[in-house]
């Protein structure tokens, strides 16, 4: 049997009416909600990294690094 209906206040409540025999045991299965707003990354905040650091052309930290003179 399938059976529909809506939640209110906590509580499903079947479209059509349903008779079960008492003490019968039921899964609910319930389909996601349309109700909600999608989101992306765009909703994302943004957030401030603070200052930049900037280098010359002249700046080879990398190489510096590598050969151990840092």
């Amino acid at each position: 049997m399938i059976a529909q209906g809506r939640v209110e206040n906590g509580v499903v409540v079947f479209t059509d009416a349903v008779r079960l025999p008492e003490g019968q045991l039921v899964t609910v299965v319930a389909n996601p909600s349309t109700d909600l707003a999608s989101h992306g990354i765009l909703d994302i905040p943004t957030v401030s990294l603070g200052a930049v650091v900037t280098s010359t052309a002249f700046d080879d930290v990398l190489g510096e690094l590598l050969e151990g003179r840092v």
